[in-house]
């Protein structure tokens, strides 16, 4: 959360390829100190690898505002998204093999040795990257606060923000209890039901570059928003009507479809950032605006957990979570500044003149 809005000072006078090399790195010693074993030593290693994760999505905004053109960004920005759902269906096939052939050390120490080796090669071609790096520009911890206050202080962005908070919550609580739910609720053995969610990955993994697409080509990305809000209402009703005589194909369908929905919207969300604000403030946009997404990726398990352990029945999280995604509050988020503007300008004739307007 905070190397989000941290990263997000980074603006088109600062480093875009130092980002990615720092993350790396962070990454790294992340993951290594965290093979100590000892629970103060994991406790700081996750940080820092958090500290590392949280510089990314900044960076690469940066890099590709610069360089693909505005009516491609939707697509562009998905896929660029879609490395990370397949850096986890890779993670899975790989890491627990290494892990149970040589010990988990072994396997963590492998993704922190492949982290360095891609530092190197980021730094070799960083200079290609930085040829206006301001040198001379600070880092400070209040411009955390700077890149929060963007984000939720321009109405353009607020939108933007609010929804990627609610819609990351439904996005890592479904990703993060699927399993356990089909183990209880459809009696999946663990295996079958560890099948299944790859089977969603699969649908993140296609659902951001189509998304994308589709903002690009068919509905513009606030209005595709939108939508993607009702679908994961409609979602978590499937999910709760799901039970243990549902047809196995229609069970992996709602799965792929899920995944689809609720972790497809990501690129689309980034590329509106990018299209709405200056091009010398999209990384502190991007970094304040991903900071409540990630935010709602920090608390959305724990609020899951705590609504299921109250309720002891998985209806009322999810019902709660699908209702947030078309809440009434949520859907005005959606309203585009110029619409704002239009009935401001509307309440203004019907008063009689007034007060002057806002801005951005």
């Amino acid at each position: 959360f905070f190397f989000h809005a941290e990263h997000g000072i980074r603006d088109a006078q600062e480093s875009r390829g130092l980002g990615d090399v720092y993350k790396r790195q962070v990454s790294s010693f992340g993951l290594i100190i965290s093979t100590l074993s000892i629970v103060p030593a994991m406790m700081v290693g996750a940080f820092a690898t958090g500290m590392g994760y949280g510089i990314a999505t900044p960076a690469a905004s940066n890099l590709l505002a610069r360089t693909v053109e505005a009516k491609r960004r939707g697509l562009i920005f998905s896929i660029k998204q879609s490395g990370v759902p397949i850096g986890g269906v890779l993670l899975g096939l790989i890491v627990p093999r290494i892990a149970q052939d040589y010990g988990w050390v072994t396997g963590i120490l492998s993704v922190a040795i492949t982290l360095l080796i891609l530092a190197v090669f980021l730094q070799i071609i960083r200079n290609y990257f930085d040829k206006d790096l301001d040198k001379n520009r600070k880092i400070s911890p209040f411009e955390t606060l700077e890149a929060l206050k963007l984000a939720f202080g321009d109405p353009r962005l607020r939108p933007l923000a609010i929804s990627s908070f609610i819609y990351a919550m439904m996005q890592l609580s479904i990703f993060t209890y699927f399993v356990v739910f089909l183990v209880e609720k459809v009696d999946f053995t663990p295996v079958l039901a560890g099948f299944v969610f790859s089977i969603m990955h699969l649908g993140c993994t296609f659902g951001r570059p189509f998304l994308g697409w589709v903002s690009d080509r068919v509905l513009p990305a606030r209005p595709l928003l939108s939508l993607v809000g009702f679908c994961i209402f409609f979602c978590s009703l499937a999910l709760i009507s799901l039970n243990n005589q549902w047809p196995y194909p229609s069970i992996l369908l709602l799965s792929a479809i899920t995944g689809l929905i609720t972790a497809g919207w990501n690129g689309v969300y980034i590329s509106e950032i990018a299209r709405v604000v200056d091009p010398k403030q999209i990384g502190r946009a991007t970094g304040g605006v991903s900071a409540f997404t990630f935010f709602g990726v920090a608390i959305g398990p724990a609020v899951f957990s705590g609504v299921l352990e109250f309720s002891g029945d998985y209806t009322a999280p999810l019902l709660i979570l699908g209702i947030a995604a078309v809440s009434y509050t949520h859907l005005r988020a959606h309203e585009t500044p110029e619409h704002r503007g239009c009935r401001h300008v509307r309440e203004k004739k019907k008063g009689g003149g007034g007060g002057g307007g806002g801005g951005g």
